[in-house]
């Protein structure tokens, strides 16, 4: 797991946000779309990343959470005080979970804007060279 701040610095070196779409002639205008093509392909590489980190994430806190789960003999040997202190540590393990998911769920929404502004991108150059060639 690289964590969500590795994420964001491989966003930040895509220098997504400053790319300028130069469709000034035919050459330039495919240059820019094979940029493109990498840089959506590097993207899908991150979220795949992210969703595998998300799931791994989910996988320790299931085990973390059925550690406190009372074997069938314990159950009937719990007070109702000993009940609600496992209740309130596990919520407290779901809340510590959701937490460290949603950062990474919120760069997994940058790539995904990032890809929804690359398809717009290629939509223009496209039609800006077709539009020059006839």
């Amino acid at each position: 797991m690289l964590g969500p701040k590795i994420y964001q610095q491989q966003l930040d070196e895509l220098e997504i946000d400053g790319m300028e779409i130069d469709v000034s002639n035919i050459q330039r205008a495919m240059e820019t779309m094979n940029e493109l093509e990498e840089m959506k392909n590097i993207l899908k590489k991150i979220r795949h990343n992210i969703r595998t980190d998300i799931r791994a994430i989910r996988k320790e806190y299931i085990l973390l959470i059925n550690e406190l789960n009372p074997s069938p003999e314990e159950t009937r040997e719990l007070s109702p005080r000993q009940v609600q202190k496992r209740i309130k540590k596990k919520k407290s393990i779901i809340k510590k979970r959701n937490t460290k998911i949603k950062s990474y769920e919120m760069v997994e929404n940058m790539v995904d804007n990032y890809l929804t502004q690359i398809s717009d991108a290629e939509i223009y150059i496209r039609n800006s060279i077709e539009r020059r060639v006839g």
